[in-house]
């Protein structure tokens, strides 16, 4: 009997587990810093560096155009060279063009960085070089490249790579170099505050991601003062306040404390930067109002109208990212057009969006870089997305020049991950074929866009032929005509004078009260009236913009020459009445402007029936009855 119960006792403790004291998993945390990167990366690193210049060389023999006289070529601050320093840094950056703060878009722009770099250009050469600094944009361009690829092993360092060509750093940091729609940021000067604020973003989440590592104060400062300046370089950068925290997140095992004391450092860094910019150029007054449809491009429309065609503008921007073209420089009224929630094109980019949202949020908890990559792009696009600040134009292509990096790095995984490992060596040969067609249509599509950066004409003649609805693309190719024209002795001038006018109307059909618009049509159908002398022909034409117009000061200008000159004296001054009724006072509703032009044929001659008629009317008009009487017996005593 012993040994049977015995033997029950051992069996029961036999049948229960045993149980052992667990151990904790510990996660092996990879730094992110390899010291024999560029030994083993310096072929890679020097083609993607190359690569800029044999893209846009062609730009080194370019002027200036669009916005490079703001910035630089007839900025008085710019062109101090060293001098000018202390003004760029303690002003608004359009007040060395205008001469003071115009504050003409919804806040403000204080961007000194680039404008600093462009006064030491000055201060060394002690001339404008163009070339130059073209060069230095594409220079500028080749480090981004560079630092791109550095930043990319860092963060990707445990993920293997089918083949060297596919892996993510490396095709990343080529499709972003080679791709077309960064063209208006580097070939143009003035596109270098682009290209500094990503170069600079860059090197600051390079050194956080240092920082991580050591746990170093040096790396944490060096840190701080490269945001300070990739801030000073334009303010979208201020989006890495997000992209840097969730970099540390998504590709380290980290603990979150250093990741918040690296972050709480760069917010500190933004304080500065706000102190110094509300002090130099003031707070910015979002939300004002502003009446200059070039300036506010929904003026007008409904609060649903708005948001609609912003998010048209929205899909435009991955659409031309997946199939960069047409491109233009230009995004003006009404390239766009205004839509509704009514049109599928607006619809189908709210969808779109809401899809790549939720995507980037179910891949946080799972770290996928899928959802790093759609959330890089959602986040550096929110500033300039128009959503919350009207930025002065509907959409821009150098506006993604940052959040494109996203864009880049999504493509690239799609290639490499999931098409480059599908059934061994045939997804290989597939995601090398795709690649190489999408990097050879790129860098076609890039050197053939960069010629447009030329000149004015160049610029505007492709921008008309991409943008034909735009009111600012048709009235700069006037102007480009106008000067190319004027200029001109060949017997072409007038060709280019009346190609000029043509596009000077479209313009102002597209925007009926478009002030330059107005202007170039004046100005050229002067121009023209060089030629053929045809004085009626003329006043037709100044007719036309004063009905829209009449505080053009072209024209008002203009008309004493012609009334030192006219031939037909009684046909002006009846001219003079009838325009300044049936056009300025009936169709501008411009009682004002009505009577300045009728004083001015009074002035002329002082018993002409219909100027006084007229002037009786208009001092009718503005309630100044004696006036109006006044005149009105005076009209009525001429014969």
């Amino acid at each position: 009997m012993a040994k049977s119960k015995k033997k029950k006792i051992a069996a029961k403790v036999a049948a229960k587990p045993i149980i052992t004291p667990t151990k904790k998993v510990i996660v092996e945390t990879i730094p992110f810093y390899n010291s024999n990167f560029w030994n083993e990366n310096w072929w890679k690193a020097l083609l993607i560096f190359l690569l800029p210049f044999v893209l846009y060389y062609q730009s080194t023999n370019f002027g200036f155009v669009l916005d490079d006289q703001i910035v630089f070529s007839e900025n008085k601050f710019t062109k101090k060279g060293f001098a000018g320093i202390g003004d760029l840094l303690t002003t608004e950056s359009m007040t060395g063009y205008f001469g003071e703060q115009k504050d003409l878009v919804e806040g403000n722009r204080y961007r000194p960085l680039s404008l600093i770099t462009f006064a030491i250009e000055y201060g060394i050469v002690g001339k404008l070089k163009p070339g130059l600094s073209h060069f230095i944009n594409i220079l500028l361009y080749g480090l981004t490249g560079l630092l791109l690829f550095r930043v990319l092993t860092m963060m990707l360092r445990k993920r293997a790579a089918v083949t060297w060509w596919l892996a993510i750093p490396f095709l990343t940091s080529l499709l972003y170099i080679a791709h077309p729609i960064h063209s208006e940021a580097v070939a143009n000067i003035k596109g270098r505050d682009e290209v500094m604020a990503l170069l600079l973003s860059l090197a600051t989440l390079y050194g956080v991601l240092r920082y991580m590592d050591k746990k170093s104060i040096t790396w944490l400062i060096t840190s701080c003062a490269l945001f300070f300046l990739a801030l000073l370089s334009k303010e979208n950068s201020i989006t890495f306040l997000a992209v840097i925290p969730l970099t540390v997140y998504f590709f380290s095992e980290y603990k979150w404390k250093p990741n918040l004391i690296a972050l709480g450092a760069l917010i500190v860094t933004t304080i500065a930067y706000l102190v110094l910019r509300f002090t130099s150029a003031g707070i910015p007054e979002f939300g004002a109002e502003i009446n200059d449809l070039m300036n506010n491009p929904f003026l007008g429309m409904t609060g649903g109208e708005k948001l609609a065609t912003i998010m048209f503008t929205l899909y435009k921007y991955i659409q031309l990212y997946l199939f960069p073209h047409p491109l233009s420089h230009d995004y003006y009224p009404y390239a766009i057009p205004i839509l509704g929630w009514g049109d599928f094109r607006s619809l189908g980019s709210l969808f779109l969006y809401l899809v790549l949202g939720i995507w980037g949020i179910l891949g946080l908890k799972k770290k996928k870089l899928s959802s790093y990559a759609i959330l890089f792009y959602l986040a550096t696009l929110t500033i300039v997305s128009n959503i919350a600040v009207n930025l002065g134009t509907f959409m821009n292509e150098r506006f993604i020049y940052m959040a494109s990096v996203g864009l880049a790095l999504f493509i690239s995984y799609l290639i490499s991950e999931k098409i480059g490992k599908w059934k061994g060596s045939t997804g290989i040969v597939i995601a090398t074929a795709l690649s190489g067609i999408m990097l050879a249509g790129y860098c076609v599509k890039t050197i053939s866009r960069v010629p447009a950066w030329e000149s004015a004409l160049s610029l505007n003649t492709s921008a008309v032929k991409n943008g034909t609805n735009s009111a600012r693309a048709n009235s700069f190719m006037a102007t480009a005509l106008y000067n190319e024209g004027k200029e001109s002795t060949d017997s072409d001038k007038w060709d280019k004078l009346q190609e000029g006018y043509k596009y000077a109307t479209k313009a102002v059909k597209i925007h009926p009260s478009y002030q330059n618009g107005n202007l170039m049509k004046a100005g050229i159908a002067a121009e023209l009236y060089k030629k053929d002398r045809d004085e009626k022909l003329l006043l037709s034409r100044f007719a036309e913009v004063m009905r829209k117009r009449p505080d053009v000061s072209y024209i008002n200008e203009y008309m004493d020459y012609l009334e030192n000159r006219t031939n037909d004296m009684d046909y002006l001054l009846n001219w003079y009445a009838d325009v300044s009724i049936n056009d300025v006072l009936n169709k501008a509703n411009r009682p004002n402007w009505a009577l300045h032009y009728l004083n001015r044929a009074y002035s002329i001659d002082k018993t002409n029936k219909k100027v006084l008629e007229g002037i009786s009317l208009v001092y009718s008009v503005l309630g100044d009855t004696n006036k109006s009487n006044s005149f009105k017996s005076m009209a009525e005593q001429q014969n």
